[in-house]
């Protein structure tokens, strides 16, 4: 009770913001479905699980028919969503207990991170500064934009497993900090690989600190330990067996599990019996990184040059680097990446410095240490992939809120009533500097930031082309094989029962591959593909980025002359009432002959 006491404060703040994030995302909710295609894709495959499809059997196979598509998510974040659905669907029906489980799960992901910021800050600061920290979360968009309802994808859970593991640096307890370090890894990578570069930063502070004092050891033994063993068991859970996953380098499979296991075989040994010599420990440490990578390519050579280095080249071309959350901060909009670093992570870079150099009372300077190395290399990692920012942010977070702290305190010690209120005004602005800036110039230039595809009705009354409302226009036409843009596939599956030809999903490559060249190629060439892929239709909106690009670069293939009137005659316009859809029906050649 006395514990539920002190938390109480920590409640309110999470239950205000749940609060303010259901009111800015009504409009979705009352679509019933997420935020973009991933969000919708999870939400296709969770259907397809409750609807009877096996645990191990991730393939969607109303994607590029005849191959099918399999994926490389795992369903081990679907279990919060479908044990809501199951619990609920009796009293409210399936579509609100989906739509339920869409809000209340990202909710609970939020309070499990603003709690873990919280425990984080109180290891450096005061209490009060701990609450402001996990309060401040609200403000940091990167991260909150990860947490809000609807979004189902496995974002929010990798910002609360990086936040789990940092936390489990503080803790006195090493073997115990070890072994909960190893399984958050774990967890972190069988849900997605992008956490690898800061699963390796955390274990290469314990590789460095044994290097250094060989009695440095435990923490890391057991972390090792642990990993190994945790990463095995979520790969049987997840998978079943070992044969389907030997092809893919974009997730755990057995070629990284055996590298793991030979390489943390060496180390273990090292730390067993070398730790007491410096040559020994170094040695240790180069065979076991020779052994990993000789293992890996032993299994996997493909697996060497990346995760997605076996992508067609044509998907990569013309799809994969024009992915702009997948793409460093120099490749993005500048409101964009003022919008996603003007915050807690601009906040952070200017008073980590401060911190470090100056003894300030209150603060532990080693855990201190281990906060700015967890910020450094997320920072760094933001740099190079945009959807990265959301771990930075929140691990900027306590930094921001002992400098909020500060600074209101010296607001509030200025005795001028103007100059108090003006110091006091300024601190509120700085929480989010580069929101404001942005607001600031879209309200001067009169730029909007909302995208017809965010909404489902456009500020002038009419249904957006490419909502959810508009593309259930499908359902009148027969079940078909459907041609359309990779991002409007998801929304399709979900609203309709059409299959699409691909997605903005990778695996699929091959579909992908013979979407860009329908598109792009002359008439011939575009209906052998698809006679070949049995499309029934093509359906699409005005203006999208996707079939601009085919335009751009091919101004003779398929869409850059059915923009411009110079209709085949195999292909037939469909139209409907009040919606802008672009379709037409694919004659089939015997048909047309």
């Amino acid at each position: 009770m006395e514990r539920l006491r002190g938390n109480l404060p920590l409640i309110f703040v999470w239950l205000a913001t749940c609060a303010l994030l259901i009111i800015f995302s009504w409009s979705q909710i009352s679509t019933g479905i997420g935020w973009g295609p991933d969000d919708q894709l999870r939400h296709v495959q969770l259907r397809d699980w409750l609807g009877g499809q096996s645990w191990f059997d991730t393939v969607q196979y109303r994607i590029g028919e005849p191959d099918s598509q399999p994926m490389h998510w795992p369903r081990l974040i679907e279990i919060p969503l479908a044990l809501i659905i199951l619990l609920m669907s009796p009293l409210l029906g399936s579509a609100a207990a989906e739509t339920m489980a869409m809000v209340v799960v990202p909710l609970i992901t939020l309070a499990i991170a603003m709690i873990l910021i919280k425990n984080v800050t109180e290891q450096i600061f005061d209490s009060k500064i701990a609450l402001l920290a996990a309060a401040l979360t609200a403000t940091a968009i990167p991260a909150i934009i990860q947490l809000r309802p609807m979004r189902i994808d496995h974002h929010g859970w990798q910002i609360v497993l990086a936040l789990l593991a940092l936390s489990t640096m503080f803790w006195p307890d090493k073997r115990k900090g070890g072994i909960v370090l190893g399984a958050t890894l774990a967890l972190w990578l069988a849900i997605s690989l992008e956490g690898l570069p800061l699963s390796l930063a955390f274990i290469a502070l314990l590789v460095w600190r044994w290097v250094i004092d060989g009695n440095q050891s435990i923490r890391l033994f057991w972390a090792l330990v642990s990993f190994a063993i945790v990463s095995l068991i979520l790969f049987l859970l997840s998978h079943g067996s070992f044969e389907k996953a030997l092809s893919f380098c974009d997730a755990i499979g057995p070629a990284h599990l055996f590298a793991c296991f030979s390489g943390g075989t060496v180390m273990l040994v090292a730390i067993k019996f070398a730790s007491q010599n410096l040559f020994l420990r170094l040695g240790g440490l180069i065979l076991a990184g020779v052994t990993a990578l000789a293992a890996l390519y032993s299994f996997a050579p493909q697996c060497l040059g990346g995760a997605f280095g076996t992508m067609d080249p044509l998907v990569r071309e013309y799809w994969f680097i024009n992915v702009k959350e997948g793409l460093p901060v120099w490749h993005q909009p500048w409101k964009t990446t003022a919008t996603l670093l003007g915050g807690s992570i601009f906040v952070a870079l200017f008073s980590l410095p401060y911190l470090l150099n100056k003894a300030v009372e209150g603060c532990d300077r080693e855990k201190l240490f281990l906060l700015a190395y967890g910020f450094f290399w997320a920072f760094i990692v933001s740099l190079l992939v945009q959807r990265a920012t959301a771990v930075a942010a929140v691990f900027a977070l306590p930094l921001m809120a002992w400098t909020v702290h500060q600074l209101f305190v010296r607001a509030r010690q200025i005795r001028r009533p103007v100059s108090r209120i003006v110091a006091t005004a300024s601190v509120i602005l700085i929480i989010m500097p580069g929101a404001l800036v942005v607001a600031l110039y879209n309200g001067i230039s009169g730029e909007s930031k909302a995208r017809p595809s965010e909404i489902p009705v456009t500020l002038a009354g009419q249904i957006a082309c490419d909502s959810a409302v508009s593309l259930e226009h499908l359902n009148a036409l027969p079940k078909s094989n459907i041609a359309t843009p990779f991002d409007l596939g998801p929304v399709i599956l979900l609203k309709t029962s059409h299959n699409v030809l691909a997605t903005s999903h990778h695996r699929n490559d091959r579909a992908m591959a013979d979407q860009i060249r329908l598109f792009t190629s002359d008439f011939e060439a575009a209906r052998e593909i698809l006679e070949a892929r049995n499309i029934g239709y093509i359906a699409t909106c005005p203006d999208e980025a996707e079939f601009n690009g085919y335009i751009k670069l091919h101004p003779q293939g398929l869409w850059g002359r059915l923009v411009n009137d110079q209709k085949p005659e195999w292909l037939l316009p469909v139209h409907f009432r009040d919606s802008d859809l672009l379709v037409w029906r694919v004659v089939p050649k015997e048909l047309g002959k």
